[in-house]
């Protein structure tokens, strides 16, 4: 991440994790090169990171380095199997810095998990892609909070159970 002489530049910033859906971020990525809106790839660490399908995507800074005070915005990918990122020390302090920002941050599928984990979803309204069985497991989420929609916007926060993109406004819930 750099300055344009002088200039802050501010990015979105697209959340890189070992198994992340490919293919929840190719319609959202199109349209925000198409706006010509800045995107950074945040890996956990400095390593190629391969998707669920094996696409493999180098990070363009880590949640170690990335200043995010040049973020408006973060996308947290959904993921197939996230065993590996429960209790991830970095990616949960990396996600807890933003619980007093007041960037968007998009959480697609199983991703809203990771926002529970990190305390981000606390006290606010969610969807998720995970049943009401693997949410009961994990045992992160408020029942009381979460909304069978497709998406979800409470505040900052937008949870999808699927391409937040390809919804069509009818169906939001805005809390």
């Amino acid at each position: 991440m750099n300055h344009s002489m002088g200039v802050l530049i501010i990015y979105t910033g697209i959340l890189l994790y070992p198994r992340f859906s490919e293919y929840e971020l190719s319609v959202l990525l199109s349209v925000l090169k198409q706006g010509q809106k800045p995107t950074v790839y945040i890996g956990l660490n400095d390593q190629t990171v391969k998707g669920e399908s094996g696409l493999p995507c180098v990070p363009e800074a880590t949640v170690n380095e990335v200043d995010i005070r040049q973020l408006d915005s973060l996308v947290l990918p959904g993921v197939d199997d996230f065993a590996h990122l429960v209790d991830h020390p970095d990616l949960t302090g990396f996600l807890r810095k933003f619980r007093k920002k007041d960037i968007v941050i998009g959480a697609i599928s199983s991703a809203p998990y990771l926002l529970s984990m990190s305390g981000l979803l606390d006290g606010r309204k969610y969807t998720t892609g995970l049943t009401a069985d693997q949410r009961k497991f994990l045992g992160t989420f408020n029942g009381a909070h979460y909304l069978d929609l497709p998406v979800v916007i409470d505040g900052n926060l937008v949870t999808a159970k699927d391409r937040p993109l390809l919804i069509l406004p009818s169906n939001l819930a805005r809390c």
